[in-house]
């Protein structure tokens, strides 16, 4: 369901010493923010969209927020990310979803080969102009490089939409060679890969699904096996 509401006046929320803003909001992390919430957001906004739980704060003005905006966000356990001039907030994670990234990081590490590094979030990924976003894992080529190889998603109670459409176009468009979807509740994974044609640009295609101790077997970004299911033991 989608919430919409429109309010033109900016908050006069400071911010503190180190440049971000103290958090407005009231409340748990982990739980969507209310209406309330939604008319104590530090900056001038225009419009605010509210989607499977994930808030969509539209700037007044026309170019949208910046990455400076968002480098000023509150430090306050919710995931921050801008696409295309909006912020996007997201709550932060639960039990399962963190227990699977942890143990998808380790095996990930495990497997990693020559400069190549998995890293958690958060680590913000710079697409474009107007879009940075956060990856649960992502792996990098090498420490400067700015595409990663491979991002995951962890879905979690709220957002799941924002993950399997949002972010999958983010992604592809981007031009990232690998992206997996992992779903705690099946639980199961489902992996992407680029897939270029002679005169269009690549595209997402499924390569590999695995499900409950069924094995997924990847080469990209490096060779690795393992079973949904282990991400939860």
């Amino acid at each position: 369901m989608t919430r919409v509401m429109v309010r033109d006046e900016p908050s006069t929320t400071q911010p503190d010493v180190d440049g971000r803003a103290c958090s407005p909001f009231t409340g748990l992390a982990g739980e969507p923010l209310g209406d309330a919430d939604l008319r104590r957001w530090p900056f001038g906004i225009g419009a605010v969209e509210t989607r499977d739980g994930v808030t969509f704060f539209h700037s007044r003005h026309p170019d949208g927020f910046t990455p400076d905006d968002l480098r000023r966000t509150p430090a306050d356990g919710r995931r921050y990310e801008l696409v295309d001039g909006t912020i996007v907030v997201s709550p932060s994670p639960g039990y399962a979803h963190q227990l699977a990234v942890a143990h998808l990081l380790a095996r990930l590490v495990s497997a990693q080969t020559g400069a190549a590094r998995a890293l958690p979030a958060p680590f913000d990924v710079t697409l474009a102009t107007g879009r940075v976003l956060q990856p649960d894992i992502v792996v990098l080529a090498h420490p400067k490089a700015k595409i990663p190889l491979l991002a995951v998603e962890v879905l979690s109670r709220f957002g799941r939409s924002y993950d399997r459409r949002d972010k999958f176009d983010e992604y592809e468009t981007a031009g990232i060679p690998s992206y997996w979807i992992v779903d705690p509740d099946v639980p199961a994974v489902f992996v992407f890969e680029l897939a270029k044609g002679r005169y269009e640009q690549g595209r997402y295609e499924q390569v590999a699904y695995a499900e409950g101790p069924a094995r997924c077997t990847v080469e990209r970004p490096f060779p690795l096996s393992f079973s949904p299911a282990d991400l939860l033991a």
